[in-house]
């Protein structure tokens, strides 16, 4: 017979090997830009800012267990009494991977919507900034605190998903120029009394990737004008986009669509005026010069054009008049020099149009950002 000290040391030894096994592993990383803008009109100056500087900060417990976090300081600095700046905390959550088609995932996590939310660093988009689109329709940088499973399927190749509940928006936050970006909660003291899902699937392919996405969920947050229930004034979001690169050749497009059940009720409640709809999307297309002048080159140099056409107010509620100057077009061109992949120098022109006519404006941008 085995003696008790024996009978404990071999119930052990697994977890002794599993222990041996798992090395962990902590990395940093991170990402910036400094632009520069110059609009056209009285009164407007060119401005400069460092925009973003962020720091990523991960920790890998084992092969299946990982932190991921992101910390973002915008327009350099926060000072007492003074507009602009912000210290925010973009993401922060773990993985635990239980197959490769299944690793839960849980904390605050920016939600899988179109291109530039889950994929904004600077190298990563032409232009200076990110589309108005990103701002205005999409609200980049959502995120928001939920659990849900992230994987590849197997079986399929090139096919992946996110799938979260995550906390639902604030209605008392919506407005006419940007739509539901003011309801977002981003991880600060979040009322969950709307809980809401989204999710994405995306499948990738030789220089291809296309993906489709949603969000569903109440923003009433228990204020009797708009109701109690979970999904009361319920936010209905669906997205389309795809990116493909063949040789020098780069395109992007993206297309959503925001329904908002009760904006009327909104309206009435906090004195908005929200749209019931709100829609849109754009296309982009670049090319790299130095295909053509330094075919052997590693690095780019991309002419890109992008038009964007989208209305905050597409569809108004009754006794609502929509705002023409809210539907609009913008047309961005300019060009992308990446010495190296992921070190950017951008320069810009953008042409600002509305429907009304009112609101117009052209830009100037100049800019550099950096990914690592």
């Amino acid at each position: 017979m085995h003696s008790p000290q024996l009978l404990a040391l071999l119930a052990l030894a697994p977890m002794a090997r599993l222990h041996a096994q798992d090395s962990e592993s902590t990395s940093i990383g991170g990402y910036g830009e400094v632009h520069y803008t110059n609009a056209t009109g009285p009164n407007t100056p060119g401005e400069v800012n460092v925009k973003r500087f962020v720091l990523y900060l991960a920790h890998s417990f084992s092969e299946r267990l990982a932190f991921r976090s992101e910390l973002e300081l915008e327009d350099t600095k926060i000072a007492g009494g003074e507009p602009g700046g912000e210290v925010a905390l973009e993401q922060a959550y773990l993985d635990y991977q239980i197959i490769p088609a299944f690793t839960l995932r849980a904390g605050l996590v920016i939600m899988p919507i179109g291109i530039v939310n889950e994929v904004h660093e600077p190298p990563t988009f032409n232009g200076v900034d990110r589309p108005n689109f990103d701002r205005d329709v999409i609200p980049t940088t959502w995120r928001e605190i939920g659990v849900g499973a992230v994987g590849t399927l197997a079986g399929a190749s090139g096919l992946s998903y996110r799938a979260y509940l995550v906390n639902g928006l604030k209605a008392s936050g919506f407005e006419p120029v940007s739509g539901i970006r003011g309801g977002r909660q981003e991880g600060k003291e979040a009322s969950f009394a709307n809980p809401s899902l989204t999710g994405r699937l995306e499948w990738a392919g030789p220089g291809l990737r296309v993906g489709g996405s949603f969000w569903y969920g109440g923003s009433a947050n228990q204020d009797p004008a708009l109701g109690t229930g979970c999904f009361d004034n319920a936010v209905a979001l669906i997205s389309a986009d795809a990116r493909y690169d063949t040789g020098p050749f780069m395109f992007r497009g993206v297309l959503a669509n925001i329904s908002i059940a009760d904006a009327e009720a909104v309206n009435a409640a906090y004195g908005a005026q929200v749209g019931s709809r709100i829609n849109g999307g754009y296309v982009e297309g670049a090319y790299n010069l130095l295909s053509v002048f330094a075919p052997k080159s590693a690095q780019r140099l991309n002419a890109f054009l992008r038009y964007e056409n989208y209305d905050t107010q597409a569809e108004v509620p009754a006794g609502l008049v929509k705002d023409e100057s809210l539907a609009r077009r913008i047309t961005t061109f300019g060009l992308s020099y990446k010495p190296v992949y992921n070190a950017v120098f951008k320069g810009d022109y953008q042409l600002q149009r509305t429907r009304s006519g009112l609101g117009e404006g052209e830009v100037l941008s100049l800019g550099v950002g950096y990914q690592f």
